[in-house]
């Protein structure tokens, strides 16, 4: 059986890893320093201290106590009410994906109309070159 630690550092990477969080991200989301977030990750070791651990766990969206459960061979458990804190950058971003997005789906939306019409001309002058064969 794999060291309880290790693999409480295993969860917590992968954890991580299923946020899209980086280390340091996660360091900063926990507000707990770096060196922690790798000593846990890389080497099992377990934060001494509960408001670490606490920080930890909400940063990840677990429950209260899910470090022990983990400790103990389970699986953390989820809260259902996790809502991550945005940062002035994050949010500038989200701004700026959200009008991509409006402006892609509006260019979308103008080529589909201009591929309708581009159509029905083909139509048109296919139809006036089938007449115009015909009248010759």
């Amino acid at each position: 059986m794999s060291d309880p630690g290790q693999r409480l550092g295993e969860v917590v990477d992968a954890a991580r890893l299923d946020l899209g969080l980086s280390k340091m991200d996660l360091a900063k989301v926990a507000r707990v320093g770096r060196s922690t977030i790798t000593d846990l990750i890389n080497r099992g070791k377990v934060p001494g201290r509960e408001v670490t651990r606490a920080r930890i766990e909400t940063a990840l969206g677990w429950t209260a106590g899910s470090f022990g459960t983990v400790l103990d061979g389970a699986d953390p458990k989820l809260r259902s009410d996790t809502e991550y804190p945005m940062s002035g950058t994050t949010k500038v971003l989200v701004e700026q994906l959200s009008q991509i997005s409006l402006e892609a789906h509006a260019g979308a939306a103008a080529a589909e109309t201009l591929s309708r019409r581009l159509s029905v001309i083909g139509e048109l002058a296919e139809s006036a070159a089938q007449l115009a064969a015909r009248t010759r």
